[in-house]
């Protein structure tokens, strides 16, 4: 299950990577992203508020490719915190273009790619991330990883939610928003 809340940073990132250190976090690497979003030709998984994606990771020299689904956002768990079930699994780097093929041949469809950097940082339990997302903006992720940390967690989306924007869209629903208004998509 992932449980996360997203905000639009207003300051200066590294004020806000300070405040995170002062909070006990330790940044772990700098990444760039390259998440590859994929559908049926009817939009079957965006519309019913499912994601298929495949994400290429780049931190510090070392290489990661992952494939995720992401199913419906689920209600009543607050609301800030978006919790969805996610499934994941490891595909070795080198398996990318054949991924991506694969996927193609079941018949699904990559409409959307977007890349970002993502400055990662840990705590007991927790994990935050600072994104540059293009055109967008930054973007702070919190993550809860497991109910021994939900206290903390708490408190920092308290925290957090007095200084900055929640947004409750995800990466995707924010790009697609953005491009819209442009009549690109």
């Amino acid at each position: 299950m992932e449980r996360e809340v997203k905000f639009k940073v207003t300051m200066d990132p590294s004020s806000l990577e300070e405040e995170l250190f002062q909070d006990g976090f330790e940044r772990i690497a700098t990444c760039l992203e390259e998440d590859i979003y994929f559908d049926t030709p009817g939009k079957f998984l965006s519309t019913t508020d499912q994601a298929l994606r495949l994400r290429r990771r780049k931190c510090d020299g070392m290489v990661s490719v992952r494939l995720a689904y992401k199913g419906p956002r689920l209600t009543g768990v607050g609301d800030v915190v978006k919790a969805r079930e996610e499934i994941e699994l490891e595909v070795k780097p080198e398996e990318h273009a054949q991924a991506v093929n694969l996927l193609r041949r079941l018949g699904y469809i990559d409409n959307w790619r977007l890349f970002k950097k993502r400055v990662l940082f840990v705590k007991k339990g927790l994990e935050i991330s600072i994104d540059y997302f293009e055109p967008l903006g930054v973007y702070l992720e919190i993550e809860v990883k497991n109910e021994e940390a939900m206290v903390e967690f708490k408190r920092l989306v308290e925290k957090y939610s007095k200084i900055f924007p929640v947004i409750g869209e995800t990466y995707l629903e924010m790009y697609v928003k953005h491009f819209e208004g442009k009549g690109r998509v």
